[in-house]
């Protein structure tokens, strides 16, 4: 892209990836649309101001887009395609930031986030509601289960809620029929994930990035209701925004720290066909060289690798899910967990292939 940008937003449209707002590299927000187009592999600007905020929302529907919610404020903007020009829509009277957004038969659904009408971005949002186009009204919905920061998308008539962050980095699935108009499954992931970004291929919703692990890369089956986590050489990145294009899945944008001059520029683009999916899905049960073995002598264990003596992260987890503790940490040197209180705990960390790789530890 022209630049950096991080908690930006996108939709696609034919053969063009438009992205919207967010923050830049070099300072203050995007207040313009930038396209990518697929078939070409460039990057236009579009002649279009938008008003300035971050962490919003993007559907689209009928060559149109419709750029609502964020940190910023409360309009709906809608730009049409045709014609490169923008008006007005209702007054989201519950908006947010950082909330979740799909779009089914002319309906925009809207979920969670913090902020709630311009509170304090601690104050996590329960709040679900849907914006009918044809009408140009919102109307509220019951509320979701656990208030949090999130993203979802749509699957046959049902809309998954995946993740997100209320204090910690949550590891649910919250499902919602739009048929019955009731929250009805709950899924809970291996790990917790905030910060990510979503897509949809047929029935899989793919999960790229995240706070905690900025290399993540997974896809939910919404048919078998199983995780299934990848590896990948993606470029780490959280807070980026992701879009699927004929068996191909796109990353855009995102950063790497707080500050917003680490917002990156790059797009990678993975293959996420079949054939791509088990050959990765095989390299999953791989005969890892790692071993882990108990420190009798110090408060911790070691994991032994006879190829890797790399510095990695890890995160311990309460058996309930909780995030309990993060550090770095290297291979064949001890781990000190002196700082974790008596208890059964999960260690989470990623391997020197991407895969995750879970011990249950009891200390």
């Amino acid at each position: 892209m022209s630049t950096g940008r991080g908690a930006a937003t996108s939709v696609i449209v034919d053969d063009n990836i438009y992205v919207s707002n967010g923050y830049q590299d070099k300072g203050g927000n995007a207040n313009y649309i930038e396209k990518y187009n697929i078939t070409n592999n460039k990057w236009s600007v579009l002649n279009t101001t938008l008003l300035s905020k971050k962490f919003a929302n993007s559907e689209t529907y009928h060559n149109k887009i419709y750029i609502f919610n964020g940190w910023g404020n409360s309009h709906l903007e809608i730009v049409d395609l045709a014609t490169n020009t923008i008006t007005k829509g209702a007054v989201n009277r519950s908006y947010t930031g950082h909330a979740g957004s799909a779009i089914h038969n002319g309906k925009i659904y809207v979920f969670g986030g913090s902020g709630l009408n311009g509170a304090k971005t601690t104050v996590f949002s329960n709040r679900f509601q849907y914006y009918d186009i044809a009408s140009d009204t919102w109307h509220p919905l019951p509320d979701m289960p656990t208030a949090r920061e999130t993203k979802g998308k749509i699957v046959n008539d049902k809309l998954y809620v995946i993740g997100g962050f209320n204090g910690t980095s949550s590891r649910l699935i919250n499902v919602y029929d739009l048929n019955t108009n009731l929250w009805t499954d709950q899924y809970t992931m291996p790990a917790g994930i905030s910060g990510h970004s979503l897509a949809v291929s047929g029935d899989k919703i793919f999960i790229a990035g995240g706070y905690n692990n900025q290399t993540f890369l997974a896809y939910f089956d919404t048919t078998t209701n199983k995780f299934h986590p990848l590896s990948s050489n993606m470029i780490p990145r959280r807070h980026a925004v992701a879009e699927v294009h004929n068996n191909t899945l796109y990353i855009i944008g995102g950063s790497t720290t707080s500050i917003t001059k680490s917002a990156i520029k790059s797009i990678q683009a993975a293959d996420i066909s079949e054939n791509a999916l088990s050959s990765n899905a095989a390299n999953e049960n791989y005969e890892t060289k790692t071993r882990v073995y108990t420190n009798a002598q110090k408060d911790g264990f070691v994991i032994s690798n006879k190829n890797n003596s790399n510095q990695f992260e890890f995160t311990v987890y309460s058996t309930d899910g909780k995030e309990i503790h993060k550090g770095f940490a290297y291979y064949n040197r001890n781990i000190d967990l002196s700082r974790v209180q008596k208890g059964t705990y999960i260690f989470s960390f990623k391997d020197e292939k991407g895969v995750l790789q879970q011990v249950r530890i009891v200390k």
